[in-house]
């Protein structure tokens, strides 16, 4: 029976990297996965945080019954201290810090990522080319940066850093796909087949 409920919607890479940490830590056989409807009033998340916001997690059963996390980082955090598997940050020391630098890293990425893309969901005539080319001049240099530090990234197999920025790259795709970020990135665009070729990234491609 789950204890946890976990409120996503299939293309969200922010509860996308959740969905990811609670398969690599073992979790799904305590998580029930809730598909929710989050742009209008009948979206359920409201029942329990009235910011509306996905992801959200609610605990139902156990010591922590009653409580409601939203945000991917702080989920993240609360699922790697449950189960058995090997934790996915430090939780001291400096490999803590160069952890969670990355992290942010990453998470600043994808915010890049989908403020371009949702501009351009915008009407024409509604839309900001200023706004459009300093978000994507900002994503090429992430892009050149992370192909620099493929050795980095891969020094470990996986860590809430390494899915976020993969989720990140594989957003990008998705969404900008005429923008394809792969050419003249070879060495990241191994990285990146590598890592999501793994089976908690296959399960929750949209």
């Amino acid at each position: 029976m789950s204890q946890m409920t976990l409120y996503h919607t299939p293309t969200s890479p922010f509860a996308r990297k959740v969905r990811i940490v609670a398969r690599e830590r073992g979790l799904m056989d305590r998580i029930y996965e809730f598909h929710a409807r989050i742009r209008g009033p009948e979206n359920e998340v409201l029942a329990i945080n009235p910011t509306g916001k996905i992801p959200a997690l609610t605990v139902e059963e156990g010591a922590h019954k009653g409580l409601i996390l939203l945000e991917s980082s702080t989920i993240c955090d609360y699922l790697d201290e449950l189960g058995d598997a090997p934790p996915l940050q430090s939780h001291s020391g400096l490999a803590r810090w160069q952890e969670k630098g990355l992290d942010s890293y990453a998470h600043a990425l994808l915010d890049s990522i989908a403020w371009r893309s949702r501009e351009f969901r915008r009407p024409e005539a509604e839309r900001s080319p200023g706004f459009v080319s300093y978000e994507a001049e900002r994503q090429d240099r992430c892009f050149d940066d992370l192909e620099q530090r493929v050795d980095e990234l891969a020094a470990e197999d996986i860590s809430f850093s390494r899915i976020l920025f993969a989720v990140a790259l594989d957003f990008f795709l998705l969404r900008l796909p005429e923008y394809d970020w792969r050419p003249n990135r070879p060495r990241l665009t191994e990285w990146y087949a590598r890592i999501t070729a793994r089976p908690s990234f296959q399960a929750t491609k949209a």
